[in-house]
């Protein structure tokens, strides 16, 4: 009988997720149920226990609960969007249209973003530990997922909307976040992200968008050059309206505590209407 032995992966800094061969060993040892480990410094998850795990803390059974006081709180709100995302590029590559709807550059970029959203999915419920957001992705809107995933066009403008999301919080999120090590970490993941958007924006850029500058129209770049930024209950309110998480979990995505003063300031919202 063949023996298979997984070595433990592990990181040893933010960097570390932006390289491929970091990458694919995520990936092999998600399959392969191999551990992950991360050093210490890598994300600085303090410990807290006002961040309700679903159904205790006084919730009701199905909640998803962010105290936006803690850098914890922030990013299992960033934990709950990459659950979907690579949920739902999880369903576009094995979609049965998948190789009729994309060529073959198209579906190697989705099956990247897959791999990619995964990875981030993973590294986030490591770090968070035992403050992590459960997996409810066996929760997601079956019947929603399906329109989502109807026609070329769908697809894109999901992946386009999931991305900008996903990346316009990191941004909002920014400036509440205490801990250098953990700003860090946010900042790799909305580079990516960023680029994520880019790519998409490149071959299926939005209906009244220049193909040529797509990548960074002013639909999602300011005046001032800057990508758009929004505030957690933006995002929260953006998850509900996808109707992508099955009731009553959806309508229980909830912000229990706002930031307070001394992270920062709210500034107003930049975020296309036609992301």
């Amino acid at each position: 009988m063949e023996r298979h032995d997984h070595a433990p992966v592990i990181v040893t800094r933010a960097d570390d997720l932006l390289r491929l061969t970091t990458r694919r060993s995520f990936l092999r040892a998600i399959g392969a149920g191999a551990s992950i480990v991360l050093l210490p410094g890598v994300f600085a998850a303090c410990d807290d226990s006002s961040n309700d795990l679903t159904g205790v803390g006084g919730l009701p059974e199905g909640s998803l609960a962010f105290d936006l006081r803690t850098d914890v709180g922030i990013f299992r709100l960033t934990q709950t969007q990459e659950i979907i995302e690579s949920t739902f590029y999880s369903a576009v590559v094995t979609h049965g249209a998948f190789n009729t709807f994309f060529t073959a550059d198209e579906r190697e970029l989705f099956t990247d973003l897959r791999n990619v959203e995964l990875v981030h999915r993973e590294f986030l419920r490591n770090a968070l530990g035992a403050q992590a957001v459960p997996d409810f992705s066996g929760q997601l809107n079956q019947t929603t997922l399906a329109q989502l995933l109807v026609s070329r066009d769908s697809i894109i403008a999901t992946a386009r909307m999931l991305e900008h999301t996903g990346l316009a919080t990191l941004n909002g999120a920014g400036k509440y976040i205490r801990d250098a090590r953990n700003l860090l970490v946010s900042g790799k993941l909305a580079s990516v992200e960023a680029r994520h958007a880019a790519a998409l924006r490149d071959f299926g850029p939005p209906a009244g968008i220049a193909a040529n500058t797509a990548f960074a129209g002013d639909d999602v770049i300011d005046v001032n050059g800057r990508d758009v930024k929004i505030e957690a209950s933006v995002t929260v309110a953006s998850i509900r309206a996808l109707n992508i998480i099955n009731e009553p979990l959806n309508s229980n995505v909830t912000i229990t505590n706002p930031p307070d003063a001394t992270q920062g300031v709210p500034t107003a919202d930049f975020f296309p209407a036609n992301p």
